[in-house]
């Protein structure tokens, strides 16, 4: 092991260093480094040295999925939710998330066969556990059936009219094509 000028070691248990600067590996796993007594990823380092400082709310994700390979051209710069996707197993083809695995059958699936949510991402399991799910949670649960139940109901009285109009227009369209005609669209109740 060498020492430095004021007799101290140079490097870690496992001899590494990187410009000088001692490297030794946090909880994760992450190669650090310390630089003006702050301990910084080794890979950030890198990074911000040839592009400069990182972009808030991105990460640099390593494309091998190895975090002891910190060299530039395994590093790429995500945003945070982008980063999550690729370590949760979506799939991106053309710049768009276009596959995303089900959290109960575990098959990759593209994002039709999910149900949208209120937020950005559909939710984490398919369409059919899903249904498999809720069923389980029906026959389970009295409590879940019956806000289940006041749901249902209360989502009707809601959007009774447009369900209404969508059922007209659906019988007037079937009606048309029976008798020859094309489809229509029904006028509006007020």
């Amino acid at each position: 092991m060498e020492r430095n000028s004021k007799g101290q070691f140079m490097k870690d248990i496992n001899g590494n260093t990187y410009e000088g600067f001692r490297v030794w590996c946090d909880k994760k796993y992450y190669p650090r480094i310390c630089i003006d007594a702050k301990s910084i990823k080794l890979h950030v380092y890198i990074w911000e040295k040839a592009n400069g400082q990182k972009p808030k709310n991105h990460e640099l994700h390593h494309k091998d999925f190895n975090k002891k390979n910190y060299s530039l051209n395994n590093l790429e710069l995500l945003t945070l939710s982008d980063h999550r996707k690729v370590h949760a197993g979506w799939v991106r083809g053309n710049g768009k998330w276009i596959l995303k695995p089900c959290h109960d059958c575990k098959k990759l699936l593209p994002l039709s066969e999910f149900y949208k949510r209120k937020g950005l991402t559909p939710s984490s399991y398919c369409i059919p556990c899903n249904g498999i799910r809720d069923k389980k949670k029906l026959i389970e649960n009295p409590e879940y059936r019956e806000k289940k139940r006041l749901y249902v109901k209360k989502y009707y009285y809601e959007n009774r009219a447009e369900m209404l109009r969508k059922q007209r227009e659906k019988y007037a369209n079937r009606r048309a094509l029976v008798l020859g005609g094309c489809p229509i669209k029904v006028k509006e109740e007020k």
